[in-house]
């Protein structure tokens, strides 16, 4: 699966050869299909990400922002913007059309997005560039943004296997290691150019989470068993109660279940399923088990959020789970206040 950065520069690139042709003479005439205009949509989708990730990083950071202003190009940056809302309101478009199954006009609609968005890309980097800027730093560290936010995903599985009795310093760990975790923190930085203490910071989140694995380790096989079952279990209950919440509302998840690569719920239940056997299967091997437990948390939690917004679009109307101008930060889940973020996966979902 190609990750988003790839995926963002495919859209770039895909846009210059749309430009460059009329849809048609990409398609077919007549021929546009759902997987085709699904496809455009969702490379669309991903440019999308990756300006938004730019701006957001941009206006996090005062000091960029005056660099900017003092450089005259405020109402540039201000004016790429502005073009760019109207990009995302093409791509919003595109994906109502998607919906309503109206699959060239999906494809119109996109096409236009990528073009605007390959424009906004660009002059935002010359923006960048004469403001004497670090935009290298800014797009090609992305990765450590999801780095942070996967290690914040462990912390919350790592909750939920912790015992009750756990010793108030491991307990400590985890809580100084979401503190390191401040994506919006790190936006900041990366927009200075300071790429190192962002690794340095990252580096030490991990070896916090790491003493914690440590602990887990060293205690009784018995125990550690009973933590991998009882995850499970929760894991488990909870994907089949947001399947069963939709199913009360009559609500069709083809469509999710096959973007995610499952032909079927039963599918999905059974591939998860197969990953909870081999994972209690290596009680004996506590760190492999772990790391099949960290397989099987973000499988379920890519799952249930893919669901939760298709049910959401369900209650809201056609065109509400669309991705709008603030889908595309990657800090969005935990940049506000870390020390509240304790919670199990999933929770309040």
């Amino acid at each position: 699966m190609m990750m988003k950065r790839q995926l963002a520069v495919l859209g770039i690139l895909v846009s210059v050869i749309i430009t460059m042709a009329p849809v048609t003479s990409i398609f077919g005439q007549g021929q546009v299909q759902a997987t085709s205009a699904e496809q455009i949509v969702d490379v669309a989708d991903s440019a999308d990400q990756k300006i938004r990730n730019l701006i957001d990083l941009i206006y996090s950071n005062e000091t960029a922002l005056e660099a900017i202003e003092d450089a005259g190009l405020l109402h540039a940056l201000e004016s790429s913007v502005k073009l760019y809302d109207e990009g995302v309101e093409n791509l919003t478009a595109a994906q109502q059309a998607i919906e309503l199954e109206n699959y060239e006009g999906a494809v119109d609609y996109a096409t236009k997005a990528l073009s605007i968005f390959r424009e906004v890309f660009s002059s935002i980097h010359i923006i960048l560039e004469e403001a004497g800027l670090h935009k290298c730093e800014l797009v090609d560290n992305q990765g450590l943004l999801e780095a942070m936010i996967r290690q914040l995903q462990r912390i919350d599985r790592l909750r939920e296997i912790l015992p009750e009795d756990t010793p108030d310093e491991i307990v400590q760990l985890l809580q100084d290691a979401e503190t390191l975790l401040d994506v919006k923190a790190a936006e900041a930085l990366l927009l200075e150019g300071k790429v190192a203490e962002v690794k340095d910071t990252l580096q030490e989140a991990n070896e916090l989470i790491s003493q914690v694995y440590d602990y887990l380790k060293e205690q009784a096989e018995g125990l550690n068993a009973w933590r991998i079952y009882g995850y499970c279990e929760r894991v488990r209950e909870r994907i089949r109660e947001r399947f069963r919440n939709g199913h009360e509302s009559e609500i069709d998840f083809t469509d999710v279940l096959e973007a995610l690569g499952y032909q079927s719920e039963d599918q999905f239940m059974e591939t998860l399923e197969n990953m909870i056997q081999t994972a209690e299967g290596k009680i004996t091997d506590f760190d492999n088990a772990l790391q099949d437990l960290d397989a099987i948390g973000q499988m379920v939690q890519e799952m249930d959020q893919a669901l939760k917004q298709k049910m959401n679009q369900y209650q809201n109307g056609p065109g509400s789970g669309g991705n709008s101008s603030g889908n595309g930060n990657i800090g969005n889940n935990y940049a506000h206040g870390n020390a509240g973020n304790g919670g199990n996966e999933g929770k309040g979902q």
